[in-house]
């Protein structure tokens, strides 16, 4: 049995790589830039390195492109890995099995592009992959397969993204074991609408700090943040900050304190701001303009109590939301 790959994410290499270990890959496509400058071309390297055909995908004649490309190889399905544009309905139907679209979050309650920013903002404490049969709408078709994959307290998006790339090569096997007869057939199961939410892209609003906010609330952002968008966004004296790392102190009591406000800022016991319900959070790792700082630090740099950080709520040059669609 021949598979076909589909795949604009670095999310699907470790399938792709266990995928063609046993044979399995007719053909692999990608999209061509502009939408991601540099990934693509890092897609069909990797491809090409592997022995297999890449051919490019063009938006604007996507079916056609489809079409001849399914035409050369006749697989049984396609394997589809963060692909970013709507496949035609018709299209759709064409493989036996269909095109099988990799979703490295929970359905139905994490339909959306970028799922894994909205789940560790949300304090969820489980991921998954999750193996569904693409429809004309996007993250909508019967689920297949669904591997849970836990999100620890700690976890950054970056980590719990390292840890779904591994995942979905054994998702992945397993698929490719029950459409070989090599393991019991998957039965596709009708995601229940009535669980379903569509999450939409982060906006700038949504990965900046809001210091009113509880320190468990504030440090779930700049994990989900981490390193997608390079941290969560405030201001220090003005000037853009952006949040890696951080310790949440939900038991201090700040009194008074206007959240945002430097509690402590010392070299041995670090920086300490006041946020929402009279807690704490200390800054770990930061970024401005000079460059990445721990907040022992930015301390002795002569950061002082009572110093007020801001919220970053205007688009600047330093300001942007990185598009990691999954």
């Amino acid at each position: 049995m021949q598979l076909a790959v589909l795949i604009s994410s670095v999310l699907g290499l470790p399938a792709l790589h266990a995928l063609a270990a046993q044979g399995a890959v007719a053909g692999v496509a990608v999209p061509r830039a502009p939408y991601a400058p540099t990934e693509p071309d890092q897609l069909a390297q990797a491809a090409a390195e592997l022995g297999l055909p890449v051919v490019r995908l063009e938006q604007a004649s996507l079916a056609t492109g489809l079409r001849d490309w399914l035409a050369a190889l006749a697989p049984a399905a396609v394997l589809v890995f963060a692909f970013p544009w709507r496949v035609p309905a018709a299209v759709l139907a064409l493989p036996p099995h269909g095109f099988l679209n990799f979703h490295f979050a929970a359905l139905p309650g994490y339909r959306g592009p970028e799922p894994l920013f909205w789940q560790i903002r949300n304090g969820e404490t489980h991921g998954a992959v999750t193996v569904h049969r693409m429809a004309a709408t996007f993250d909508t078709g019967p689920v297949l397969l669904a591997e849970p994959v836990a999100i620890g307290p700690t976890d950054t998006h970056g980590l719990h993204r390292a840890q779904l790339a591994g995942r979905g090569a054994t998702v992945a096997l397993r698929l490719l074991a029950s459409l070989r007869g090599e393991a019991p057939a998957l039965t596709p199961q009708p995601q229940d609408e009535a669980l379903a939410r569509y999450w939409p892209r982060p906006t700038l609003a949504d990965v900046c700090v809001r210091w009113e906010e509880p320190a468990l609330a504030i440090d779930q952002l700049v994990r989900a943040t981490n390193p997608w968008n390079r941290g969560a966004l405030a201001t220090l004296r003005g000037q853009p900050l952006r949040i890696l790392s951080t310790t949440p102190h939900p038991a201090a009591a700040t009194g008074p304190a206007t959240p945002g406000t430097v509690l402590q800022a010392d070299p041995d016991t670090g920086l300490w701001v006041a946020c929402g319900q009279g807690e704490a959070i200390r800054l770990d790792a930061v970024a401005v303009e000079e460059g990445y700082f721990t907040g022992y630090q930015l301390a002795a740099l002569g950061i002082g109590a009572g110093e007020v950080l801001g919220q970053q709520l205007a688009p600047t040059s330093a300001t942007t939301v990185t598009d990691l669609s999954l």
